[in-house]
């Protein structure tokens, strides 16, 4: 039986990926774009130079693909520090609950994980908090039978509402390609947001694609196996054309570059890479 990796260590695997698809200059650059984006408190910093929570989830896996063990250690030191209560609501208050059970093994029980899924204190989407629910649910339980019991009876019964964004429909084929569930109209759904000779765009109307839309997207495709070779070289230079120093831009006219879309354009080589190694049998994952 194949042993269950949680998704955020998909993650990393597939950044881990990326970067070696990448050159040696490109990959001395982005190492030293993630520690220059750490904060001296060890958290990392979002785009006006503070210690950030959400920003510090996606250094986090940056440096644990990079294997950058003094930023683990530091960033481990700073989450330590941190109350519950201090934090408010919102994304850093979920942001911190990821920070807690994936770095400092702080777990906690389902019925208490379960009310702060469902709190609804905060404006965030639904796309978003399907999201999170996956991601924070997956690290602290993995595939727990009962996980996959009520995971699948409630993604069975579940129906995705008009226009929702890309992002929301690649959180649902991730999750329902981890139970093992048929994925087969979610595919064609999710490439029906693809652009020939562009990217993924983050609404059906939209025709300017964005890295967040194209990092998700492909990272639940090579998951759901989808045959990627007729999107897979306009992504590839979508991918190329928003490298920056070391980083990444958004890809939708933001001229800034930050940890989340260097992330993501990471994400998305890395899930190309997989693709060529599944249907190539290219070694790359090695």
């Amino acid at each position: 039986m194949v042993t269950h990796q949680v998704l955020y260590r998909q993650f990393i695997a597939k950044i881990k990926l990326g970067l070696r698809l990448l050159g040696d200059e490109q990959q001395t650059e982005i190492r030293q774009f993630v520690i220059n984006s750490q904060h001296q408190s060890g958290g990392f910093t979002d785009r006006g130079g503070a210690p950030d929570l959400y920003y510090s989830v996606f250094g986090s896996w940056m440096a644990e693909a990079l294997d950058l063990k003094p930023e683990i250690t530091r960033l481990e030191s700073w989450i330590k520090s941190l109350k519950d209560e201090e934090q408010g609501n919102g994304i850093h208050r979920f942001s911190l609950l990821f920070l807690q059970q994936s770095l400092i093994q702080q777990r906690m029980s389902p019925l208490n994980l379960t009310k702060k899924l469902l709190l609804r204190d905060f404006p965030v989407n639904f796309s978003y908090q399907l999201f999170l629910a996956l991601l924070l649910v997956d690290t602290a339980y993995g595939q727990k039978r009962w996980v996959r019991v009520f995971g699948r009876i409630m993604l069975t019964f579940y129906r995705l509402p008009q226009q929702v964004p890309c992002s929301m429909v690649a959180a649902l084929l991730v999750a329902r390609s981890s139970l093992k569930m048929r994925t087969a109209s979610l595919q064609k759904n999710l490439v029906q947001y693809f652009r020939p000779e562009k990217a993924f765009v983050a609404f059906a109307p939209m025709e300017e694609p964005d890295l967040l839309s194209t990092g998700v997207a492909l990272f639940a495709l090579e998951k759901a196996q989808t045959d990627l070779r007729e999107i897979a070289p306009d992504c590839l230079s979508f991918i190329q054309q928003n490298y920056r120093d070391g980083a990444f831009l958004a890809g939708d006219g933001d001229p800034e570059c930050d940890l989340e879309y260097t992330f993501y354009g990471l994400l998305a080589l890395g899930s190309l890479g997989s693709f060529l190694a599944r249907t190539t049998g290219d070694q790359l994952k090695k």
